[in-house]
């Protein structure tokens, strides 16, 4: 159910009704008949009718700001006893009973007094429009729209029985205040009716009549003079009929003659006013259609200029396209634009032929379908950095799964492509196939680790083999001195020829054992020496 708005002048009213309502009913209790007639020998507000108008007042009052949580149900029982009041009166006129309920709370001592009938009983007019008033708060709490609809027409129809009755005071024509014999209905009684019905139908200006005197439209809007214009009418009118009558200025023809001739009058001055209104919002309206015209004429002419600088801007956009389509799918190195999430937008052939896909095979995957497993976190290192970092440039060598397979070291460098306002777009990728680098770098490698091995051994050689050197060395040196000692020594050069040709042998060995461990073969030729005798 749609909350209604708070109205400044709903408020306004329930508390003028709830003012009036305690003003007659103290008149009453006290004997004070001003507040219960306002008017003097004219219909006085009955005691019920003002208790009505104070359970009005506070229905409208916690309707309208909700004062306690249980608004809803004290809304709900107020509206009932509304209802009942004026059903009890309507029914008793109706049905010609009496329940004694006209005079339960205080006795009507004038309408016995005069012997009228029904005395303390409100007008069959009041007791009704109460009962409307019932039934529209009633179904404003609902939730259905047609029971909106039917309260808004309940307002509607108040307004239309309170605004005749004032007519008819105005004009002195009981008939339309009072119902046959069952009594009239007061003037402020009427007056608060007209207005209570007025601004709670405020409430929802969308529905009945009220839609006719709201909103912004220029209908709307002759509509609300229109009506404030007759009633300023009917009620400076009325007030003249009533002064003409009290000091008896015409005679009943003139009085005619003289509201027909004033009519006509005022109806004039009225089609001047709403002529002269109207064409002036012609005028404007006209004014505006020029102006509408000028400033479309204006801006077809910036649209024109504008479409040429765009035609411009476009054919140059699509030479700069053409030449970076070309360039993109003859690049001698795989090319490609790739998603924020990794998925390929766009590949040149070059790309195809390094995978072993298809373009529209690749379009169908992602970046990391066709990634290694082991090299999927530096895809994601990498692109991570990229965009904490625009104007960063990453490069990374992975390899990729290709289509049969086998396996492809690719090197990457990607870039990204931002927006007018700096966010990053897509990544601009390029691929070259560094697979016969990695294989070469792969052979060095296993080269490095075989000359270190050699190198190894043949230091393992050589120390070892420097041993077997320096003992036959050592030896030769001790016989060479006791050679010089005695010259004539025979058997010291013999043990010389010996060590001599121990070390010759030691020396082959050498040979023999570097070429078994891969070394160039060294050929060594055994030395012979002669024997000294």
């Amino acid at each position: 159910m749609r909350t209604p708005p708070k109205i400044k002048s709903i408020t306004i009213t329930a508390v003028i009704s709830l003012i009036i309502g305690f003003l007659v009913i103290i008149s009453w209790i006290f004997h004070f008949p001003f507040f219960e007639t306002i008017i003097p020998k004219y219909a006085s507000m009955k005691f019920n009718t003002a208790f009505g108008f104070v359970l009005l007042g506070s229905l409208l009052l916690i309707t309208e700001f909700k004062i306690t949580k249980y608004c809803y149900v004290i809304s709900g029982f107020l509206s009932a006893l509304i209802i009942g009041i004026g059903s009890i009166s309507l029914l008793q006129t109706i049905f010609n009973f009496n329940t004694g309920f006209d005079q339960l709370f205080i006795n009507d001592i004038t309408s016995l007094n005069k012997h009228l009938p029904y005395p303390g009983r409100m007008a069959v007019n009041t007791a009704g429009c109460f009962i409307l008033l019932g039934l529209a708060m009633l179904g404003f709490r609902s939730y259905f729209r047609i029971a909106h609809i039917i309260s808004q027409y309940f307002l509607n129809l108040v307004t239309a029985i309170s605004a005749i009755a004032l007519i008819g005071y105005l004009y002195g024509l009981p008939l339309f205040y009072k119902v046959s014999y069952a009594g009239s209905m007061a003037v402020h009684t009427s007056v608060l009716f007209f207005f209570i019905s007025i601004t709670t139908s405020l409430q929802h200006p969308e529905i009945g009549i009220t839609k006719l005197f709201t909103g912004e439209r220029v209908g709307n809007i002759m509509a609300r003079r229109l009506f404030f214009m007759a009633i300023f009418i009917i009620v400076v009118f009325g007030a003249l009929r009533v002064e003409s009558q009290e000091f008896r200025m015409f005679s009943f023809t003139e009085g005619i003659a003289v509201l027909v001739i004033s009519f006509l009058c005022i109806g004039l001055a009225i089609v001047w006013h709403m002529v002269n209104w109207l064409n002036g919002v012609d005028e404007s309206r006209h004014k505006a259609e020029k102006e509408v015209t000028l400033i479309n004429e204006e801006r077809e002419k910036r649209v024109k200029e504008r479409s040429v600088k765009l035609m411009n801007l476009l054919a140059k956009f699509r030479e700069s396209e053409s030449k970076f389509k070309i360039a993109f799918e003859h690049s001698a190195i795989g090319m490609a634009l790739v998603s924020l999430k990794g998925r390929w937008l766009q590949v040149n052939k070059r790309l195809c032929d390094m995978v072993g896909y298809k373009e529209h095979e690749l379009l169908s995957m992602s970046f990391l379908d066709i990634t290694h497993p082991d090299d999927s976190l530096l895809y994601r290192d990498l692109a991570a950095k990229i965009l904490k970092n625009e104007n960063y440039i990453g490069r990374i060598e992975k390899r990729y799964i290709c289509k049969d397979g086998s396996i492809v070291w690719i090197s990457v460098n990607i870039a990204t492509v931002t927006n007018k306002k700096g966010g990053p777009v897509y990544f601009v990728s390029q691929f070259e196939d560094v697979t016969e680098r990695k294989k070469a770098e792969a052979s060095l490698k296993t080269a490095y680790k075989e000359i270190k091995k050699h190198v190894k051994n043949i230091q393992d050689m050589a120390w070892k083999q420097s041993h077997l050197i320096r003992s036959p060395l050592a030896n030769l040196k001790g016989l060479t001195d006791l050679l010089n000692n005695d010259p004539a020594n025979s058997q010291i050069l013999q043990y010389i020829q010996a060590e001599l040709e121990r070390m010759d042998t030691v020396i082959i060995g050498m040979a023999e054992e570097v070429s078994v461990r891969g070394v160039k073969q060294i050929v060594v030729k055994k030395r012979s020496f002669k024997k000294v005798a």
